[in-house]
């Protein structure tokens, strides 16, 4: 409960994550890739948002309303069992930019050949040049001289390379290696199965991944070759099942916290649809618009590899939207306070409403192009998207690391039972086989409560037996629950 000095200021709270967020092309597909998939709302937000991004994110720089100037990059994790179209999602909104990565590695790769052939030409004719200028006395050898400072002026120029790229499972060591040796600005980890990014090296050095979130300049020191310094832009879109992300947080959960790593990250564990999603006949109409809309921003991108897209451009706020962006960043600082929503989130509150920003810039892009302010209205949406992300964490983190294990453990049992298309179910059967760590009737009945008002289940007396319903959202079926109150 939000104490009353924020009440009216804060969002209300919504049950499910808010979809209508976009206009446009972009509006379109997230429509389309939701009634295609039945996947729940949240991976489908945080699929549209991580392509905006991408593509976008060394076009512009977001201008806080405070003047601080931030890259509009976002870093989003969906924790989501096998099964809930991780991967479906991801193509709806990645498809046509892998394919028009591929397109331009391609294009590359021959201006590359024809490059180097130029090149040895160049270097052989070089060298005759410099042979000549050593025959002459030294009023010949100025001739030739002239000769080779004519020919250095025609050296031929280096193909533009890779202006942007996906990553996939990388680890910070060799993404910054990518990053300097393709000449590389912008990019995006992704992967719609993330165990690889938790389990292996790529966890290892969050701070890497922070500062690039940040925008940092990152020096990096080698032993063997020479050090350098890059500014690369990252995007992270990483989707993991709920048993890999319960054993990272177990490990390292209080290590990512204490860097500030999940404090970056919008993050969600969205209840499962599965059991809900009735076959459809889908028309893919919208594609066309979709793939126009993303080659649109994707040829900026190759226009600023190539020297021709000048600066990024600035995104700056309208005067109402300033005025509100600055009302809801006091608002989160207050709640930081002994007995306020962010209490034990100070690390997630202080990183709140810089992800506004960067969230209502993004959709300002897909609204209005590379031009403009954003408004009040585009500020609004992002607020409350951004709030239903911090919802969630906030559910994950703000209990004890031993409720988030016990949570995420009866999650996963359940999800299996769903699986298993069973719907109704005692509570005393949880209690007798559920994971074993919620044997207790206390502690279940607490995961039980949190699960409840996170919407992911109902509960119900049916004489002196309490059920559980694993699908809420479905109509009553009573020969059901009394079949399983037997």
């Amino acid at each position: 409960m939000l104490p009353s000095v924020n009440r009216g200021v804060f969002p209300p709270v919504l049950d499910d994550c808010p979809v209508d967020l976009f206009q446009g092309a972009l509006n379109d597909r997230v429509y389309q890739a939701g009634m295609a998939t039945k996947a729940p709302r949240a991976l489908v937000v945080q699929g549209a948002l991580s392509a905006m991004s991408y593509m976008v994110q060394n076009l512009v720089d977001v201008e806080k309303p405070n003047g601080e100037i931030v890259p509009p990059v976002v870093f989003f994790i969906g924790v989501a069992e096998s099964g809930e179209r991780k991967t479906a999602i991801e193509k709806f909104f990645f498809d046509r930019i892998e394919e028009r990565e591929l397109e331009i590695e391609v294009e590359r790769e021959a201006l590359m050949t024809e490059y180097e052939v130029e090149l040895s030409v160049w270097k052989e004719r070089k060298r005759r040049l410099i042979k000549e200028c050593s025959k002459f006395d030294a009023e010949e050898n100025e001739e030739a001289v002239k000769k080779l400072y004519d020919h250095e002026k025609s050296k031929p120029a280096c193909p533009s390379l890779l202006p942007f790229k996906t990553l996939s499972d990388a680890t910070p060591e060799a993404a910054l290696s990518y990053f300097y040796k393709n000449g590389v600005k912008s990019a995006i980890l992704r992967s719609s199965e993330g165990e690889h990014f938790f389990t292996g090296r790529a966890s290892q050095k969050l701070s890497v991944w922070n500062s690039l979130w940040s925008g940092d300049s990152i020096r990096v020191d080698r032993k063997t070759t020479e050090s350098f310094v890059i500014q690369p832009r990252l995007t992270m879109y990483v989707q993991v099942q709920p048993s890999v992300m319960r054993r990272f947080v177990s490990q390292k959960g209080e290590s990512a916290r204490g860097i500030g790593f999940f404090a970056r990250t919008m993050i969600c564990f969205p209840a499962s649809t599965q059991g809900t999603r009735p076959v459809e006949a889908i028309s893919d109409s919208s594609s066309e618009v979709y793939n126009d809309f993303v080659d649109y921003y994707l040829d900026r991108n190759v226009d600023a590899s190539e020297g021709r897209g000048g600066e990024r451009k600035k995104i700056a706020f309208s005067l109402s939207a300033k005025e509100r962006w600055f009302v809801i960043a006091n608002a989160i600082e207050r709640e930081i306070f002994p007995g306020g929503t962010f209490e034990k989130c100070g690390d997630h509150a202080s990183k709140l409403a810089d992800n506004i920003a960067r969230v209502a810039v993004l959709l300002h892009c897909a609204d209005s192009g590379l031009e403009g302010e954003v408004s009040l209205d585009e500020l609004e949406r992002a607020i409350m998207v951004c709030f239903w992300f911090s919802d969630q964490f906030v559910r994950l983190f703000k209990s004890s690391s031993e409720e988030q294990e016990d949570y995420m453990a009866l999650q996963a049992w359940m999800n299996d039972k769903r699986n298993q298309n069973v719907r109704y179910i005692q509570k005393n059967h949880i209690r007798q086989y559920g994971p074993n760590r919620l044997r207790k009737s206390s502690k279940l009945g607490l995961i039980l409560d949190m699960m409840m008002n996170n919407g992911e289940i109902g509960r119900e007396f049916f004489g002196k037996k309490e059920i559980v319903d694993l699908f809420p959202n479905w109509p009553r079926n009573d020969l059901w629950l009394c079949n399983s109150a037997r």
